[in-house]
């Protein structure tokens, strides 16, 4: 039988910054150029992508055309870290992706997380990928703080309602709703959020969601993201980290 664990989460309770975990530098580089909000190159030639975090695009063929605030959170990082500066980084269990970028936890030389940084400017959304999350409940902490304070990318920040969701949603977002029934299988854990939006979290996830002390009750309100697809006609979003469940 599955087993689910209590969650403070859900329950109204005075909020509690998360501190994040110190860890050692696992290597020291020079910079080169800051590229964008979450992007940097290194003196040779390689490119640093940041994690746990992303930031508006800037639109490099017509930089009018860049999504808000892509530019200010470029310029945020070029007001702490030049050219030719050390920046400490710090790994995680995936060090590369796809594109061939190292991903790693970025420092400026006097060791301030600028990741950190735009998340507390509100420059950058929370952005969990794959398994690199050693940081995820402190960087959550700061997303909530500037979303609560409507700062940056939050300034009219509203998350679609679960009962109103349209065909022309789709794609990642941000949905509140209650959740109206639950559903065990061996394939995993099934939610019906106002009984219109299903969010599906599958049994191998749901270790990460348990071992997190995260569980799922019934008329529970939620606000989460992740991506919108439609199947069937039917609104289903899938929860692959608990990051995706916003305080």
């Amino acid at each position: 039988m599955l087993c689910l664990f209590v969650i403070a989460t859900f329950v109204s309770a005075p909020f509690v910054f998360a501190q994040c975990p110190k860890f050692d530098w696992d290597e020291t580089v020079i910079l080169k150029k800051v590229n964008d909000g979450d992007t940097v190159t290194l003196d040779n030639g390689r490119l640093v992508r940041f994690i746990g975090i992303d930031t508006p695009e800037i639109n490099h063929r017509n930089i009018n055309k860049s999504e808000p605030y892509a530019l200010e959170a470029k310029a945020l990082l070029a007001r702490y870290i030049h050219p030719g500066d050390k920046l400490h980084l710090i790994f995680d269990k995936t060090k590369q992706d796809k594109y061939g970028r190292k991903l790693a936890y970025v420092y400026s030389k006097t060791g301030r997380d600028l990741a950190r940084l735009q998340l507390t400017s509100g420059f950058a959304r929370h952005w969990v990928i794959g398994k690199n999350d050693k940081f995820w409940r402190c960087y959550q902490d700061e997303e909530r703080n500037a979303r609560l304070r409507k700062r940056g990318v939050w300034s009219n920040f509203k998350p679609l309602s679960a009962t109103h969701l349209q065909s022309s949603d789709k794609g990642y977002v941000y949905v509140s709703g209650r959740i109206t029934d639950i559903s065990q299988s061996i394939k995993g854990v099934k939610l019906e959020v106002d009984k219109k939006l299903t969010v599906f979290v599958s049994s191998a996830k749901l270790k990460v969601f348990n071992k997190n002390g995260i569980d799922f009750l019934l008329h529970d309100r939620l606000l989460l993201s992740g991506k919108l697809i439609f199947s069937d006609g039917k609104p289903r979003i899938t929860l692959y980290h608990p990051a995706q469940i916003l305080p």
